[in-house]
């Protein structure tokens, strides 16, 4: 049975321009999400094959892992390689912050959900254990980050980088995101309430400490 197909998203980043290759990707990827995502919401996770999505899509399961690691990815969007070649080759030839170009990265990977966020989310609350797939993709997503930042500067550095905007990112999906994934922008306004927070307690801390390495100070 075949469905109207939903409008592809445009890859984010207005000064990307998208190939025709790449827009017929695109449109093949999307086609396999919405057809896993929708069998897997009718039938439930267990009940769908990855040939019902294939022959849902109109793909053979040749092209299916080609975009797909297995139909729970599928059904969330969550491709086999994290970052695409494009952007991973432009962040290494940014020249900014390197936290604001972690923010940009991240920003970018969690735009390529934000037309389908409340349907992901129902279908995470009808197949919970789909839970264990995001955490996993987003496991190989930051540690593919460090190594790419790695390459931009020393590695305690980009361990560092990479976890402030993480857990700025983090703060925002506690929130349920409320109407859109987190702006590079907002990550950036996250992380400096973040490091704000960080300076503040370490002079507390340096306070609270200064009685014991001073002496003669107050007892």
């Amino acid at each position: 049975m075949n469905h109207p197909a939903t409008a592809v998203p445009a890859a984010p980043g207005l000064d990307r321009p998208c190939s025709l290759r790449e827009q017929k990707k695109q449109q093949t990827r999307h086609a396999i999400h919405d057809a896993a995502c929708r069998l897997v919401m009718e039938r439930g996770l267990p009940h769908v094959t990855v040939a019902d999505i294939c022959a849902e899509a109109t793909v053979s399961e040749r092209t299916f892992f080609n975009y797909y690691p297995s139909k729970a990815a599928a059904a969330l969007g969550l491709p086999d390689t994290a970052l695409a070649a494009h952007d991973e080759e432009r962040f290494l030839a940014a020249h900014g912050a390197l936290v604001d170009d972690v923010c940009v990265l991240v920003a970018d990977t969690a735009e390529l959900h934000d037309h389908d966020l409340p349907r992901l989310r129902e279908l995470i609350r009808l197949e919970p254990d789909l839970l264990t797939a995001v955490k996993q993709w987003t496991v190989s997503l930051r540690k593919r980050i460090v190594e790419l930042a790695e390459q931009r500067t020393s590695p305690e550095r980009a361990r560092l980088a990479v976890a402030l905007v993480f857990a700025a990112l983090l703060l925002h999906a506690d929130g349920g995101y409320t109407s859109h994934p987190p702006t590079a922008r907002e990550l950036r306004e996250t992380v400096a309430r973040l490091v704000a927070v960080g300076a503040e307690s370490q002079e507390s801390f340096a306070a609270d400490l200064a009685p014991a390495l001073v002496p003669g100070a107050a007892r």
